[in-house]
């Protein structure tokens, strides 16, 4: 008997790491596909939590209403789209881009994260980066910490799919992609085989009654916090 008993926790153990495994895979891929929309500028997920700007609306909100400019946009991740306007150095020597608007006289400044980049941008260069507000601005809007758009969500995954390797089926989420991920591993060990056939996100999103259910797991896993995205660390 307990010869049977230890068979059958070893099936279950190994079964459970194999659910896990499809979990893993379709997650990466849900990921993979929102940074793909979000940067086409489609309905991204990541959209909800990273607005995507140009020089000229922030200059407008900015210049209409400074106060409330800030509340909306201190600490908070923006994907600016624009075009460099040249580059240019503090009183420190740190290079910083600057976007002008709709004439000379009003911009955005863009301190960067790796003072290196500055060598690849001159003036006329398409600016595509993720960057963080600030309440720290003097006549036009400042943003800091920006990088290329590539380089940040390159490190998004890298961190988000380092954080998923290390949570148990038990475990809180800190994100939602770490929600999705807990609900697609609790489907599979429930429902064993039948995440196999989805071999990318998209399959699987259109199949709605699956889809449905996945996501009703994930809800159900997830707390107030995982609505918090943050810069990923280099």
């Amino acid at each position: 008997m307990k010869k049977i008993i230890a068979i059958s926790l070893l099936t279950l153990i190994g079964f459970n790491a194999y659910a896990n495994d499809n979990a893993k895979r379709l997650i990466e891929l849900l990921i993979k596909d929102d940074i793909s929309v979000f940067k086409k500028g489609g309905g991204a997920i990541l959209s909800e939590y990273i607005p995507s700007v140009n020089a000229s609306q922030l200059i407008s909100e900015y210049s209409n209403n400074q106060y409330k400019y800030e509340k909306a946009y201190d600490k908070q991740l923006v994907n600016i789209k624009t075009v460099a306007s040249g580059v240019k150095t503090d009183l420190s020597g740190d290079p910083y881009i600057v976007a002008n608007g709709k004439n000379q006289f009003e911009y955005v400044s863009l301190e960067l994260k790796n003072k290196d980049d500055a060598m690849n941008i001159n003036k006329g260069s398409k600016i595509d980066m993720i960057c963080v507000g600030t309440k720290n601005n003097v006549m036009f809007p400042t943003l800091k910490n920006c990088v290329t758009t590539d380089s940040y969500f390159q490190k998004f995954l890298e961190k988000t799919m380092e954080g998923i390797n290390k949570l148990d089926k038990d475990d809180k989420p800190d994100s939602g992609f770490e929600a999705f991920y807990l609900g697609l591993w609790e489907f599979d060990i429930k429902n064993p085989g039948t995440l196999d056939k989805y071999k990318t996100a998209s399959e699987l999103s259109k199949s709605k009654s699956d889809f449905d259910k996945i996501l009703a797991l994930a809800e159900s896993k997830a707390t107030d916090e995982v609505k918090n995205f943050t810069m990923p660390k280099s």
